[in-house]
C-alpha cells in the first residue's frame, strides 16, 4: 500500500502486476460510495496472472483522509481529479478505467478530460440523480436524513452527494473519444435501466451489456462474470 498527497488530501493505493506495465495496459479500478478498493477483491482474483491493476480509495473512503487544510465535502470532480492526478504521478501516459457505481461518474469525467483513457467500463452509474429509480431516492434521502440527526458528517455527506449529483450533461457524453461498455444488472433497483441505456447512447464509441439476474452490488454479487467481461474486452 502507499500514499499519494493530492489537493491536500491523503490517498492510498496499490499497484497490481507494476513490472508489467509497460507490456500490459494498467485498468485503474474505482469503488462506489462507502466503500473502498477492497470491493474488487473477487472480481481480480481470476485476472491476476493476466491483467495489471491501479487500485485506489477515493477521497474520504477507506485508508484515503484529508490532512489539516484537506476539505471534508465531496464532489465527483474532486474524485477524478484526484485518479487522473495520481495517474500521472505514476508516469502512466496511457490506461483504462473501470468504475463501479460513484466510481463510473468519476470514469466518465476522467474520460470527459483526458485523452489518456484507453478504454472505460462504467458499471451501475448514472449521470444525473434523475437516473435513480425512486427506491433508490428513498433509501438515500432516509440515510441522509438518520445521519443528519445523528451527527455522522461523513455519512451525511455520503448520502448528499448521491442525491445532489453528478450533472453530467448530454454533450459532455458525446466529447468523450474513450470506448465505453456501460454495464447494469438486470435487477439494478438503484439505477434506472433506461437511464443507463440513454447513457451508451450519447457517447459516440460506446455499448450497453446487462448482467441478467444481477442487482446494483456486481462486483461482489456476480464477480465471475464481471471477471469474464473484463477479460474479453480489456
Amino acid at each position: 500500500m502507499s500514499e499519494f498527497i493530492h489537493d491536500n488530501q491523503s490517498i492510498f493505493y496499490e499497484l497490481v502486476n507494476p513490472s508489467k506495465f509497460g507490456a500490459r495496459t494498467p485498468i485503474l479500478m474505482l469503488h462506489g460510495n462507502g466503500e473502498d478498493m477492497e470491493i474488487f477483491e473477487s472480481v481480480l482474483r481470476p485476472l491476476l496472472n493476466i491483467k495489471s491493476f491501479v487500485l485506489m480509495d477515493s477521497r474520504l473512503h477507506g485508508r484515503s483522509h484529508p490532512l489539516e487544510n484537506g476539505s471534508r465535502s465531496l464532489n465527483y470532480e474532486a474524485i477524478a481529479s484526484d485518479a487522473l492526478a495520481l495517474m500521472e504521478h505514476l508516469g502512466i501516459t496511457e490506461y483504462d478505467v473501470i468504475g463501479y457505481s460513484d466510481g463510473g461518474i468519476a470514469a466518465l469525467m476522467m474520460a470527459m478530460r483526458s485523452i489518456r483513457l484507453r478504454r472505460v467500463m462504467t458499471i451501475g452509474a448514472n449521470t444525473d440523480p434523475s437516473g435513480l429509480t425512486p427506491k433508490a431516492r428513498r433509501i438515500m434521502t432516509a440515510d441522509h436524513k438518520k445521519a443528519l440527526a445523528e451527527g455522522d458528517e461523513l455519512a451525511a455527506e455520503l448520502t448528499r452527494l448521491m442525491l445532489e449529483e453528478p450533472h453530467i450533461t448530454e454533450a459532455q457524453l458525446a466529447s468523450i473519444i474513450s470506448e465505453v461498455t456501460v454495464v447494469i444488472g438486470s435487477r439494478d433497483s438503484f439505477i434506472s435501466r433506461q437511464h443507463s441505456e440513454h447513457i451508451a447512447n450519447m457517447i459516440p464509441r460506446a455499448s450497453h451489456i446487462t448482467i441478467e439476474g444481477a442487482g446494483h452490488g456486481i462486483p461482489e454479487t456476480h464477480a465471475r462474470e464481471l471477471a469474464d467481461l473484463i477479460r474479453n474486452i480489456f
